[in-house]
Parts: structure tokens; C-alpha cells; sequence
């Protein structure tokens, strides 16, 4: 008996649900989308004659919304790569990036900076403990000397910087 024609009884909610799991991210950058809608129609919009500083936001926000929202509708899901094991080091690298964001506000730049590089350079590059290391210092003191001391951008306040006299 050829069990391939057979039709399945099982999982069919399953695969319907699952189907759809494609849709997960337009709708979530819709939602950031009408989000940022509201938060730039709070800064004012202006005139025609006079734009308020909303205004760019709000027309930023109204593109995005506009494209997730085709995207929920019509985007097709033979366009996506599947789920995979390895699809956990993109989740990875994003929860790595709000770690980044939340101690660069705590403790400055240069730690988080350093931190973040080597994870990057050893994890999702491959690259050996030296050269991560060698790269990771080098990278986070050169952006740190480009932005904060040669152009004048204000950082937080840098524990390593204030540690040694910078």
C-alpha cells in the first residue's frame, strides 16, 4: 500500500499555524510602525510652510507602516529560508544588541563596545581568540577616540575611560 497518496488527518491546524508564521515579522514592525505613527504625531507636525519636528518621523512611520502592512497581506513564504538551529544566532545577535544598548547607557561605551565585538569577531565570526581579542580592543578604543574625542559626540559616562584618565 503506497502510504505518500494517503491524505493526513493529523496536523493539519499544525501546518495551517505554522504556515503563517512568516507574517510574524511584518506584523511586528507594524506594530512599531503605528507606534512610531503616534509618537511622531505627538512631536507636531507643523505646517506645510513650517514642518514641526514630527514631521520626518511621522513620514518615516507611515512608510513603514505602509510596507508591513503589504507585507502581512501579500508577501509570499516560498521567500524565507527555513528555521533552523542556527536561526537562534540571529536571536542571538539581537538579544546581544539590547545587552549592548542597555550597558551603554549604564557604564559607557568602551566595556560594552569590547564585550560586543569579541562575541561578534568569536561567535558568529569564527575568528580566533587572538584576533578577536587584538580586534575587539582595537575597534571599540578606535571608535571611542574617533567619536568621543576627535568629533566631539557625547557619550555617557565611561567607567573604563574615567579608570584611566580619558
Amino acid at each position: 500500500m503506497d502510504h505518500s497518496t494517503a491524505p493526513s488527518t493529523g496536523g493539519a491546524a499544525h501546518r495551517g499555524l505554522r504556515g503563517q508564521l512568516h507574517r510574524l515579522g511584518p506584523l511586528v514592525l507594524l506594530g512599531v510602525g503605528v507606534a512610531a505613527l503616534v509618537g511622531a504625531a505627538g512631536l507636531s507636525l507643523g505646517e506645510l510652510t513650517e514642518p514641526g519636528p514630527g514631521l520626518w518621523p511621522f513620514m518615516v512611520a507611515l512608510l513603514l507602516t505602509g510596507t508591513s502592512l503589504v507585507l502581512v497581506v501579500v508577501d509570499d513564504p516560498a521567500d524565507y529560508e527555513p528555521w533552523t538551529r542556527s536561526s537562534a544566532r540571529i536571536a542571538g545577535g539581537v538579544v546581544g544588541l539590547a545587552v549592548f544598548i542597555l550597558a551603554f547607557e549604564a557604564i559607557g561605551f568602551l566595556l560594552p563596545a569590547f564585550l560586543m565585538l569579541l562575541l561578534w569577531l568569536r561567535v558568529f565570526g569564527g575568528e580566533s581568540r587572538r584576533w578577536s581579542l587584538g580586534l575587539a580592543l582595537a575597534g571599540s578604543v578606535g571608535i571611542y577616540l574617533l567619536f568621543d574625542q576627535l568629533l566631539g559626540v557625547p557619550f555617557p559616562d565611561d567607567v573604563v575611560a574615567g579608570l584611566v584618565g580619558a
